[in-house]
């Protein structure tokens, strides 16, 4: 199955058959379900989701969609504008790689908030603590009250 790609500012209201769209601005892309069965699939753009290239003439999307919450449980790669079936999953193969992928992007933002954390703390200014003055018996003759 070949699909025709379009890039959209939004994407719209009526998702064609055979059609990937494209939002770069929304980071987002959605297409029909390649097994026919009409559900709209979504498959976000993310460095712990899905990543697209575009070589000009093609898109592909890395790593493979797998509609495991659709009755369908379609698997399927895009590669290429082109439909590439992959073997059907288990529900104990899906439930691992859910774990898998949870598992990535928690430590994913974990990382992300350790970064901003380091990058938060490189803008501190470093002030000095002051100590507590010490004064001798002069002073604090002379200063007596």
């Amino acid at each position: 199955m070949k699909l025709k790609h379009q890039f959209v500012d939004f994407m719209p209201d009526i998702i064609q058959e055979g059609v990937i769209y494209i939002s770069l601005e929304y980071k987002s892309v959605i297409h029909k379900c390649a097994c026919g069965c009409g559900k709209e699939v979504n498959t976000p753009l993310h460095p712990t989701g899905w990543k697209m290239l575009y070589d000009g003439e093609s898109i592909s999307l890395k790593p493979s969609v797998g509609n495991w919450s659709f009755d369908c449980k379609s698997h399927y790669w895009i590669t290429n504008n082109e439909i590439e079936w992959s073997l059907k999953w288990t529900n104990e193969t899906i439930g691992k790689v859910r774990t898998i992928e949870d598992s990535e992007r928690q430590e994913y933002y974990r990382d992300k908030d350790s970064e901003n954390l380091d990058n938060d703390s490189s803008n501190l200014i470093d002030t000095p603590v002051s100590k507590p003055k010490t004064t001798s018996w002069l002073q604090k003759l002379i200063f007596w009250k």
